[in-house]
């Protein structure tokens, strides 16, 4: 966790800092050794949003791409429910940056909680993904960044985020990909290379929330 409150502000961890939980109030401790990403933790020892992710650098530097107050945000439904969303953007859009594995019953919650959001996922958890995903992809087509791919890898990368919500596998230096289409029986998609500033740039213009096409499971969101 990036923020905490500390007398009624948002403040970042610092050594020896305590504060409270944004969404629960709880006691939190600031967590800043020489090894570790600097980040508020609860004192109890369990985060109050059970959809929460152990921070890391990747975490860190997309959250960085965007304005702070833009970040963990809290969001209750009608039913008193709470969650808080990596990003949201004043347009309301959510981008939930997920590095471990979650369960499909998991993803379905949150993509029906958030409505409106994408994925960025982070594929060099495997190091084998983006070396695997370079051989089964086509070249780049000139203009417009598509590409058609047979996925041959053990992994479960694409059958893991088959969703109709938009999803961006950032594959590190082998580029930041969305996946158009994934079919699970023949394991061949489409894919479109975007740079990480040209989505971000997108997203804080409001220019667009990437819906248009769906995500991977979308029928019709060939290019």
């Amino acid at each position: 966790m990036r923020f905490a409150n500390i007398n009624g502000a948002r403040a970042e961890p610092a050594p020896t800092a305590k504060g409270s939980c944004p969404n629960c109030d709880g006691e939190v401790i600031a967590k800043c050794g020489k090894h570790v990403i600097w980040h508020w933790s609860h004192k109890s020892l369990t985060h109050c949003d059970q959809w929460w992710e152990n921070e890391g650098e990747w975490h860190r530097a997309w959250k960085n791409r965007f304005p702070a107050d833009w970040q963990e945000v809290i969001l209750q439904s009608t039913t008193g429910e709470r969650h808080v969303a990596d990003i949201r953007t004043p347009a309301g859009v959510v981008i939930e940056l997920q590095r471990s594995s979650i369960d499909p019953a998991e993803v379905h919650a949150r993509e029906a909680y958030y409505q409106n959001m994408i994925w960025v996922i982070d594929g060099c958890r495997n190091e084998f993904d983006p070396i695997n995903f370079g051989m089964a992809r086509s070249d780049v087509r000139t203009g417009n960044g598509y590409v058609g791919f047979r996925w041959a890898g053990r992994s479960k990368l694409f059958a893991r985020w088959h969703s109709t919500k938009p999803v961006f596998i950032d594959f590190g230096k082998a580029g930041f990909w969305r996946i158009c289409r994934y079919d699970l029986a023949t394991k061949r998609g489409a894919a479109q290379l975007m740079s990480p500033d040209r989505f971000t740039q997108l997203l804080i213009s409001a220019e667009t929330d990437f819906s248009q096409g769906g995500g991977p499971a979308t029928v019709d969101a060939a290019p």
